[in-house]
């Protein structure tokens, strides 16, 4: 019940806001094979509004009835974020003039006494490399990298191609493969030739049934292979399903594959906090990653070196010492690499105004009109107020505005300090005379500096434009610890906005 369920959610949300367009038909002419070839291709939508866009294709076989689990699949993943924009390429199969389906032929690797209409793989694969994928990138807007999806014979097929024709995919989804096929006598052929696959750009994804039908399909024997022979770096995964069919573990098979073979991708913004300021060289500082997930895979060097997969992995947080400091996203195939940036400099410590540790204990506001900005300090204040913070303020007589607000940060003890602001509109932060944050246009209206202090007092100047009354300003200042605290959690030692953090 839960799986079926979980089905109906699953193209009910497809439906509703589906990411590719509906099925187109086409066709082309198999020299090859001697016949005519049907296929159905899923176009994303983003290919309507962008004709120049390119886009990665994922090819079904048995396309007759796993096209629309897949393309259901992809619609869901593209909601939530989890795959780029694809092209689905649905293989269907061939009715011969004898009324014969030519499955059995194309996906089965060699010829055994009993079916006489088997063995076909090598001229299929031919098919594939020299005529369908050729067909499909002159007709559709195609980028050159591509997947392919295979299920029960596809299964074994795609292990066919693995051990024959590597380069013919990037990426590999096999769902209980056929391995059982004369006699197991593939398995021979995987373990001569799996050391020497290649690794560059490649992901291979194979899921089965647990218990006794892994040994009966002959995933169980494969699996020890991979583990002892596939070379270090090759990015493959395999999967065990309990409590499932043969039929129903595509489903599960479909979305945890997809999931792999498009890891590292993501919608989501990657910041970290800090996302930048002055560090002095030699002295620790924590950096923390908002909304971190253990499926993304960040690793780090200290030495202004590029991370790779032997460098240091990202956990919850880092500490470093030096703005050489690289963090980098790195993704199953390649595809999704990036450099995450830090925007750190070296420097010295920002020098106090005074040795004072006295407090002040409001923050003196001024308002003025909102074309005042940003030079506010050539303008008249059309409104003064002194208050703790914000929610203090006694309200103002219009919703449009600019301000500024003023008060001493008296600093304790020699350390880094975070400077934290969240605002709708343009701001900027200027501490003992220095600019630290300017958010405008051009930058974030989430910001993260860290600046280290000195034991003493600084005058903080915070400055807003709020534009309308749904805009918002949020700004507080946190002390840094280098034992990796989480200082979200602490009082800050300055605030403006008195609210939750």
């Amino acid at each position: 019940m839960k799986g079926l369920w979980l089905l109906a959610l699953l193209f009910l949300a497809g439906a509703a806001d589906a990411a590719l367009e509906a099925p187109r038909t086409d066709s082309l002419e198999s020299k090859l094979l001697g016949e005519k070839r049907d296929i159905e291709v899923y176009v994303p939508q983003e290919a309507s509004s962008d004709p120049k866009a390119r886009f990665e294709t994922l090819y079904v076989l048995d396309g007759d009835w796993n096209a629309k689990l897949v393309a259901g699949t992809v619609d869901f993943m593209r909601q939530v974020g989890f795959l780029p924009p694809l092209i689905v390429v649905s293989i269907k199969h061939h009715i011969d003039a004898s009324g014969r389906n030519t499955r059995d032929r194309d996906l089965t690797p060699t010829r055994i006494e009993s079916e006489p209409d088997t063995g076909g793989a090598p001229q299929f694969l031919q098919f594939l490399t020299q005529e369908l994928v050729p067909y499909v990138e002159a007709h559709y807007p195609c980028n050159g990298v591509k997947s392919i999806h295979g299920h029960s014979y596809g299964g074994l097929f795609l292990f066919y191609v693995l051990m024959n024709d590597p380069g013919a995919f990037d990426g590999y989804l096999i769902l209980d493969p056929s391995l059982w096929w004369d006699h197991h006598g593939y398995d021979a052929l995987i373990k001569s030739r799996l050391p020497a696959l290649p690794v560059r750009g490649k992901a291979i994804f194979m899921a089965g049934r647990a218990g006794a039908a892994a040994q009966s399909m002959g995933l169980s024997s494969v699996e020890p292979m991979f583990r002892e022979l596939a070379p270090p770096k090759l990015h493959w995964s395999s999967l065990q399903y309990h409590q499932e069919t043969h039929d129903s573990l595509k489903l599960k098979g479909t979305y945890d594959g997809l999931k792999f073979l498009f890891g590292g991708y993501t919608q989501e913004p990657m910041d970290f906090a800090p996302s930048g300021g002055t560090i002095i060289k030699g002295k620790p500082l924590p950096v923390y990653m908002h909304n971190l997930s253990d499926r993304f895979d960040l690793r780090y060097t200290t030495d202004g070196s590029t991370p790779n997969e032997d460098s240091a992995k990202f956990t919850d947080h880092i500490v470093i010492d030096d703005a050489a400091a690289r963090i980098r996203l790195l993704s199953v195939r390649g595809d999704f690499d990036r450099e995450l940036p830090l925007n750190f400099k070296n420097g010295a410590a920002l020098q106090p105004a005074g040795a004072s540790l006295k407090a002040d204990s409001n923050w003196q506001f001024r308002a003025y009109a909102a074309s005042a900005w940003p030079k506010l300090a050539r303008a008249h204040p059309f409104d003064s107020q002194s208050a703790p913070d914000i929610r203090h303020l006694k309200p103002l007589d219009r919703d449009d505005f600019a301000a500024s607000a003023e008060r001493r940060l008296a600093v304790a003890t020699d350390d880094y300090y975070l400077f934290y602001l969240h605002v709708s509109a343009d701001a900027r932060v200027v501490v003992a005379g220095r600019p630290l944050a300017i958010v405008g246009e051009k930058n974030p209206h989430e910001q993260s500096l860290v600046m280290p202090l000195k034991r003493g007092s600084y005058p903080v100047r915070f400055e807003y434009l709020h534009p309308d009354k749904s805009a918002h300003v949020f700004f507080k200042v946190f002390r840094l610890r280098a034992d990796g605290s989480e200082w979200w959690k602490e009082e800050p030692v300055l605030d403006l906005t008195a609210d939750g953090f």
